[in-house]
């Protein structure tokens, strides 16, 4: 007791002991186990490893700090990574009748603040077009292109086009075929804006259509024919497809027609050299042919290094290219390019929607939101006509069906992002019509030029 009026002082222990801070000369307890952070659990008891505040569950309400740090089993990390992507619970369900259903509608949600209920933009644009794409990739994978060259830029024209010049009984007919022919092809050549190598293709097929002439001209008048035109081959390659004369017990082919081209792997005929075949280019540099060692395309503020590189690429653009053309199904692989052209065009999308209703003084997130939704919708349509195309595959009796719901499925992608872009924006049609044409024709430009260039780099990085 104290004395009379002066002041009690009672000494009560604190209620929130902090452990003091071990000195440094203080050697760790390492035989003391210690639970990984990915089991911690928060509790009033268990404080902020940051700023020491009492964690009321998974984040520190004080700084904001999470309770799982990075030092914790690689398979939690993995899982996290991949449920931030693909985190398909279910929302999904909530989510995809309205986006593909009510155009507008999850974009409107989430503006007024209804976002919980629905898989966020981003990752709904993420996993639709990544599946979409990947059906779109089996899809084109199950169709039969045939063997059939697209462009066979090695074969004749009169056997692409059966102009009949080796069908021709008399000198008159040949003569007479031949200029014909000559003549359109000429005519074509005359347009100004034809691309490098259709030019290139049409002066090899001149001088391709004046041989065929000068062999028909041979058989008729009973005399040896030169050697034929055959492939120009790679460099250290032997020749391909050079003439055979025909052995002494073979029948001779019937008149009007020419013996079938050898095979690669026929006899050659010996001390014959072969005629090579004029090369066509497909690219053009200084008004000449493009050629790696004699006509190369060189950047002046380039290093020799990478300019030798540069010509590299271009070369096997070149060859992936006709190649591509000999083997139609190699266009299969560009779909590969579409997602990330996607992903590139996305944000330029939401660009030219803000340039378009810049008088709405809209943040670029909200126009950004309306790209998100916008391409989650085309790729989930594309998922769609891909199911229903695999379907028809599978069963050719409900082709009649399939058929018009595919044609459904392609009719409602404008017409859905018509009237997404008038309930959202909130003008009157006529303004919404003009706009949408506007911006549509922007958009097919700018992907039509983001799959070029994608498909150009990815041939010629093969």
């Amino acid at each position: 007791m104290g004395k009379a009026g002066a002041p009690l002082i009672v000494h009560t222990p604190p209620t929130n002991l902090q452990p003091k801070p071990r000195p440094m000369t203080d050697p760790a307890p390492y035989d003391t186990p210690v639970p990984p952070p990915a089991t911690l659990q928060p509790s009033a008891a268990t404080p902020c490893a940051n700023c020491g505040a009492a964690l009321a569950g998974k984040y520190c309400h004080a700084c904001g700090q999470p309770i799982k740090g990075m030092i914790r089993p690689l398979s939690g990390l993995t899982a996290d990574v991949v449920n931030s992507v693909f985190n398909l619970d279910s929302r999904i369900l909530r989510t995809l009748g309205p986006l593909y259903f009510k155009p507008g509608f999850l974009t409107t949600e989430y503006f007024i603040g209804r976002r919980q209920r629905y898989v966020t933009p981003f990752r709904l644009f993420f996993f639709l077009t990544v599946v979409g794409f990947f059906l779109a990739q089996i899809y084109l994978g199950q169709l039969d292109f045939g063997t059939s060259p697209l462009i066979d830029v090695d074969k004749p024209l009169l056997q692409l086009e059966g102009m009949g010049i080796e069908k021709a009984k008399t000198a008159e007919d040949v003569v007479r075929q031949r200029d014909d022919v000559i003549k359109g092809l000429k005519e074509a050549l005359a347009e100004p804006d034809l691309p490098v190598f259709v030019r290139n293709n049409l002066e090899a097929q001149v001088k391709r259509v004046e041989r065929a002439a000068e062999r028909r001209l041979a058989q008729l008048k009973g005399t040896p024919a030169a050697p034929d035109v055959v492939e120009k081959p790679a460099d250290g390659a032997p020749p391909v497809n050079a003439a055979v004369p025909a052995s002494p017990g073979a029948n001779p082919p019937e008149p009007g027609l020419t013996a079938a081209p050898p095979g690669p792997d026929a006899p050659r005929t010996p001390g014959v050299p072969p005629v090579t075949e004029p090369e066509i280019n497909f690219m053009q540099f200084n008004d000449k042919a493009w050629n790696a060692k004699t006509n190369p395309l060189r950047i002046e503020w380039l290093p020799d290094i990478a300019n030798a590189k540069v010509n590299e690429m271009i070369g096997n653009g070149e060859v992936n290219f006709k190649r591509a053309l000999k083997e139609p199904k190699r266009f299969v692989a560009l779909i590969g390019v579409l997602p990330q052209s996607l992903f590139l065009i996305m944000p330029l999308f939401a660009v030219l929607l803000k340039i378009f209703y810049i008088f709405k003084r809209r943040y670029y997130m909200e126009h950004v939101m309306v790209a998100l939704h916008s391409h989650a919708f085309i790729s989930l349509s594309i998922l769609l006509f891909c199911l229903v195309s695999l379907a028809e595959l599978a069963w050719p009796a409900t082709t009649p069906v399939l058929f018009w719901v595919n044609v459904a499925i392609g009719a409602w992608i404008p017409l859905y992002l018509l009237i997404m872009q008038k309930r959202v924006y909130r003008q009157n049609w006529f303004m919404t019509v003009l706009k949408w044409g506007l911006i549509g024709f922007c958009y097919i430009s700018l992907i039509s030029t983001a799959v070029a260039i994608a498909a150009v780099l990815g041939l010629m990085l093969q």
